[in-house]
């Protein structure tokens, strides 16, 4: 049996995580070696893994699942990463030494396991601000070349792969999706048709549990953990007190990435997490794309080329013109989501709205709505 076989043999076994593995990896000098010990002289030889443990160890050792696996994959376009493998980001083996996933399964380009992310994340119940403006953040993000990462679920996760998605196929930036689930028992499955999508644009759909697994209450704050993982930095679009994001957050802080937070208002419940955050001086806020770009800088980080151009920035605008300028960015909006997305007050807005369409920098659209002008 290969090592490979066997990470994928010893996935499946309840119980048996990174730090088990690692300890009979530790004690006999590979995994497969565990095949060929009886469970009482495993148990004997690895302190710490029980004997019901050690009999379900080499009973999957000794099985012939992780062959059948490979052919379900095979038959599904399904990538299994193990930690043998070239693919397996280094990020994981890092940020969570302790409890790495023994295998990855993976649907669309694996390369991505090992570049550059952003992770957006939120709340399931999300209001129609923050689901535009996890779409105006993911769609900039992936046009600089940033993949965008997120955890497939409703609300702001779906609304963010959307937002990646909408840069088009031919943009450097593609979209990641963690999942709480097996990949063949995708939950919810209102989800299954995004999923494809992200494939079909060239991104990425990601679980680290084996065929069949359903999800879970454990699953999905697992899952969190390799969103934080992956990501390079994390940005929370919209978070209740209460919610899962803010497990993602957890996790990102204890492994050292940089957190964003968008503001929203404050009389919406939705939005308690991200002032707590911000409160807390947990996260840098940022009403635009480009403040995080500020940071990556607009390279396809994955070959070193430069980014699609970014729209710029016309000439003469005053700071108070180009923060709303540069907030607007290629969406249509009201005076009121300028106000939302600024935090400038409305006379301000008012006011400057006028001004840059009386130099042809904006335009009015019906609905009370502006846009860029087209330059």
């Amino acid at each position: 049996m290969t090592e490979r076989h066997a990470l994928i043999a010893a996935n499946r076994v309840p119980g048996i995580g990174a730090a088990r593995v690692r300890a009979v990896i530790g004690a006999l000098g590979s995994l497969a070696a565990a095949r060929d010990l009886t469970p009482e002289d495993l148990a004997a030889a690895c302190p710490g893994l029980s004997p019901q443990r050690a009999m379900a160890l080499t009973e999957a050792l000794r099985s012939d699942f992780a062959e059948r696996e490979e052919a379900r994959a095979a038959k599904q376009s399904v990538r299994i990463v193990t930690w043998e493998d070239p693919e397996y980001p280094d990020s994981l083996r890092a940020c969570d030494a302790q409890t790495p996933p023994l295998a990855l399964y993976c649907v669309g380009d694996v390369a991505l396991l090992r570049q550059t992310q952003v992770a957006l994340v939120g709340t399931r119940r999300a209001s129609v601000y923050g689901m535009e403006q996890a779409k105006r953040f993911a769609l900039r993000l992936a046009q600089a070349g940033i993949h965008v990462t997120s955890g497939l679920a409703e609300g702001i996760d779906s609304a963010a792969h959307e937002g990646a998605l909408l840069a088009g196929r031919e943009a450097a930036g593609k979209t990641v999706a963690c999942v709480g689930a097996a990949l063949d028992e995708l939950y919810p499955a209102s989800r299954k048709p995004l999923a494809r999508q992200i494939v079909r644009g060239g991104g990425l759909v990601v679980s680290e549990y084996p065929f069949g697994r359903h999800a879970d209450a454990q699953t999905f704050p697992q899952r969190n953990r390799i969103v934080a993982s992956l990501a390079k930095a994390v940005m929370v679009v919209e978070s209740p007190s209460r919610s899962g994001t803010l497990i993602t957050v957890d996790y990102a802080i204890a492994y050292g990435r940089q957190i964003y937070v968008l503001p929203g208002r404050a009389d919406t419940p939705s939005f308690t997490g991200n002032h707590r955050l911000l409160r807390e001086d947990a996260g840098r806020l940022v009403t635009a794309a480009e403040q995080i770009l500020d940071d990556f800088g607009e390279l396809d980080l994955r070959e070193g080329r430069p980014a699609q151009a970014a729209p710029e920035i016309p000439p003469g605008l005053d700071p108070t013109e180009t923060q709303l300028y540069t907030a607007l960015g290629r969406d249509e909006c009201t005076l009121d989501e300028l106000a939302e997305r600024t935090g400038l007050p409305m006379p301000t807005v008012m006011s400057t709205v006028i001004a840059l369409q009386m130099r042809r920098r904006l335009r009015a659209l019906p609905g009370g709505r502006v846009a860029r002008a087209a330059r």
